[in-house]
């Protein structure tokens, strides 16, 4: 076949093959560098995954996809319009076993906000704020589609310019949804429903992100799940004429006077080129391929001031019912506590893939719980792992059983996800599968995509990116190619064909 991209560019190697690393390869190969990425599993994909389990398929990664300014990204990258979005009209349904209270949060934000009034008619002016501030937030500016390293003084005052008439919200929910629903609203039924609707210690400006996306048709799925989302991705960069290496497991990053000079991976053998993007965890990255010569303090200094998400246990089950009509995606509250891998959990997280026959043959569903466990707990097993998991399996299972009867005798198929999964699979530090839990520090701020004392080297991915997610991983692929650029004084091009 011949090739339409050259190779004599700059060579560029990229560590991980996730989305970031398949998005960076994509746009660096468009803007005129040869990229090598090297994948420490035998599959593409990362954390964004799905696998087959006899006639199931297990989606480990999307629940919902974010567009708006993220889009541009996915029309540059050709996901769109190779992958059909089927946007949610019904984001999640909210059930509180303690008090019986049923909330289903759809994009119709007038038809929430009377329900929630009518449970908690003393906190309607707060209510009516959330949900106003909700409406306004996607009218505001949020740049992604340039890194914050490129912008001019004069751009940088112009945004804070652009923002100013959001100030007052802005101020009032950049706490974190936690004191804000214990600081602003009196029911505790609310309370309870807006920290199971985000993470209680991330900012309420999330809480408003996510009902301002819905209302707008900024929240979709991809037809096919998560599989065909990275395979849309990964069919990109072959056309691309990028290279792979999988089974390739990087041991070190090689640096010579303070400058990248290749790898070193973990069979010994030594690949050189002129630049490294490292798209796996900071923490990983910094201290152990670079052996924390450069950068140990600011990781450490996270560590020590930022919350990773909770790693989790996934449990999905192949079941021999099709459970039509029911809400795809669902919070069970209030439950009698189920303790999982030494973590209380209070409710569940519940998926059920009835929406896509990409899960399940006719007549069948997959349904998925999330619960919260603990890294060390896994850790330290030992022989006991796999019965540990097949004990979780059947926890999981009869909690389900419990809200959808008979679940238990349709099951046909049991999979379980540990964080040593997310570890041994993708490399996630401590199974944390999305890196850094967003702060209200970090939710507008930005965390540098290089290092110091340290050339040739950028990072990319979700965790540079606090939130993590599909799009923000993505986005960073572009944003570092863009770094890329500048520093090699070479034209960004965004997509085949393109102009600078």
């Amino acid at each position: 076949m011949q090739r339409r991209f050259g190779m004599t560019g700059p060579h560029v190697l990229i560590v991980g093959g996730g989305l970031a690393g398949l998005s960076t390869g994509c746009y660096a190969r468009t803007s005129g560098f040869r990229t090598t990425v090297l994948e420490h599993n035998l599959a593409l994909g990362g954390v964004c995954t799905a696998w087959p389990r006899g006639p199931y398929m297990v989606d480990g990664c999307i629940h919902w996809l974010t567009g708006g300014p993220f889009s541009l990204a996915y029309q540059e990258l050709g996901i769109v319009p190779a992958v059909p979005l089927r946007t949610l009209e019904h984001w999640v349904s909210y059930r509180d076993e303690r008090s019986g209270t049923d909330i289903a949060v759809t994009a119709d934000l007038d038809a929430l906000g009377r329900e929630l009034v009518r449970i908690s008619p003393q906190d309607q002016a707060e209510v009516t704020h959330l949900l106003e501030a909700a409406t306004r937030f996607t009218e505001w500016p949020i740049a992604v589609s340039r890194p914050p390293e490129l912008a001019t003084f004069r751009e940088h005052l112009i945004g804070l310019w652009d923002m100013r008439g959001a100030l007052g919200a802005f101020v009032h929910f950049r706490k974190s949804t936690g004191e804000w629903a214990r600081h602003h609203l009196r029911s505790e039924k609310l309370q309870r429903l807006f920290v199971r609707l985000v993470p209680e210690q991330a900012p309420a400006l999330v809480l408003l992100m996510v009902l301002g996306y819905l209302q707008r048709g900024w929240l979709s799925r991809p037809v096919g799940g998560t599989a065909r989302l990275r395979d849309a991705l990964i069919e990109r960069y072959h056309q691309l004429d990028g290279e792979v290496r999988l089974n390739a497991t990087v041991d070190e990053i090689v640096v010579k006077d303070g400058r990248v000079r290749g790898v070193r991976l973990a069979d010994g053998s030594i690949i050189e080129a002129d630049l490294v993007v490292s798209t796996s965890s900071t923490p990983e990255t910094v201290l152990r391929l670079l052996g924390g010569r450069f950068g140990a303090k600011l990781v450490q200094h996270q560590l020590e001031h930022r919350k990773l998400f909770d790693p989790i246990v996934l449990a999905s089950f192949g079941v021999e019912t099709p459970l039509v009509g029911v809400p795809s995606m669902q919070i069970l509250d209030g439950i009698e506590p189920v303790e999982v891998g030494g973590v209380r959990n209070e409710h569940l997280f519940i998926r059920v893939c009835n929406d896509d026959p990409a899960f399940a043959p006719a007549g069948h569903t997959v349904v998925q719980v999330m619960l919260t466990t603990s890294y060390e707990w896994w850790a330290t097993r030992g022989s006991r792992y796999s019965t540990e998991k097949d004990t979780v399996g059947q926890l999981a299972l009869t909690q389900l059983d419990r809200r959808f009867s008979g679940l238990r005798a349709a099951a046909r198929m049991v999979d379980v996800v540990t964080p040593l999964t997310y570890w041994n699979m993708a490399r996630s530090w401590r199974g944390a599968h999305e890196g850094w839990m967003p702060s209200t520090d970090s939710f507008f701020g930005h965390m540098k995509k290089t290092l110091p004392g340290l050339s040739g080297l950028y990072l990319a991915g979700q965790w540079v990116e606090p939130g993590g997610g599909v799009p923000t991983a993505i986005n960073s692929g572009r944003q570092v190619v863009q770094l890329l650029c500048a520093d090699a004084g070479r034209p960004f091009v965004s997509q085949p064909g393109a102009g600078a």
